[in-house]
């Protein structure tokens, strides 16, 4: 760490950490919205920060603002200097009890059925000042931890997660059918018996394969389904008095477990498991709260 790093003020460390906010959002107003400004106390910290540095920094263009390059450089050298800073800091661990903090959380349906419950039963009651927001996956679930828009992203190991982010591992999942009571349809279906059944398919992102067609399409096969929709809890919904069959995780298929008109199977053994993991920006690698958060995620995990 340099000494100019070192010799800063804490008013200019709060300044570095507000331009870390604004060369996220790239956008002044959802910047203030973040940093808890007025929008002309935010122009004024961002004026601030260009006379500290002596640069513009950030400047509009035709499709919104971008970075100068030396806001860049200083976007990259941050994203490194702010975690070891807040290490020799010594910031205090993070108190649930006491302390307020709202986690913004990204995760396919599937996943939050599982994780969901645990928290609200195992963490919620013992962190008082804690609030979880759930928003939907999306496509931009990994841009949105760049530009922390969310704090945590819970995604399938199917996914490819850019180099620059962080990823645990948190739990192993399996496949299982959920078919309507009255099926006819044994315990555990072979890959031939799965592949004559009209399926209902779930598919979190729009023209995405899901994991299921991933592992038949790598063994030259593909399923016949006549509905496609992008969450379980809905698809389970459609399946009481027809011939579909839903292929879902553990989370989906203890839900359908509780239903007397549903009926839970076996799937093929060909179409393997996955696994779940937390993805997050390594600027939160030090911050207290955000790794309470992460602790709480990886023992609830290892309790499954």
């Amino acid at each position: 760490m340099t000494m100019r790093w070192m010799q800063l003020r804490q008013a200019d460390l709060n300044l570095l950490v507000a331009f870390m906010v604004f060369a996220e959002e790239l956008n002044v107003s959802a910047a203030a919205k973040r940093l808890l400004l007025s929008q002309p106390a935010a122009s004024r910290t961002l004026d601030r920060l260009r006379a500290l540095f002596n640069d513009d920094l950030m400047v509009r263009g035709p499709g919104g603002y971008r970075l100068t390059p030396a806001g860049e450089r200083l976007q990259s050298e941050l994203g490194r200097l702010l975690p070891e800073l807040d290490a020799v800091m010594g910031r205090p661990a993070f108190d649930a009890m006491t302390e307020e903090a709202t986690f913004r959380i990204t995760g396919p349906d599937n996943v939050c059925a599982v994780l969901g419950p645990l928290l609200c039963r195992n963490v919620l009651p013992k962190a008082l000042g804690v609030r979880m927001l759930f928003v939907p996956w999306s496509e931009s679930a990994f841009e949105d931890l760049d530009r922390g828009r969310v704090d945590v992203a819970l995604s399938n190991d199917d996914v490819l997660v850019p180099e620059h982010l962080r990823a645990q591992m948190l739990y192993r999942e399996r496949w299982s059918c959920v078919v309507a009571k009255e099926s006819s349809l044994p315990e555990r279906l072979t890959l031939k018996q799965y592949l004559e059944q009209e399926h209902i398919v779930v598919s979190v992102l729009d023209g995405v394969q899901s994991i299921p067609d991933k592992r038949l399409a790598a063994l030259g096969e593909a399923r016949r389904w006549s509905v496609r929709m992008p969450y379980f809890g809905a698809a389970l919904e459609c399946i009481p008095r027809t011939q579909l069959v839903l292929t879902a995780t553990s989370g989906v298929a203890r839900v359908a477990r509780a239903r007397r008109e549903l009926r839970v199977i076996e799937a093929p053994q060909e179409i393997t498991g996955f696994g779940f993991q937390a993805v997050w920006h390594p600027r939160l690698d030090s911050d207290p709260a955000h790794t309470w958060l992460r602790e709480q995620l990886v023992r609830l995990a290892a309790e499954l």
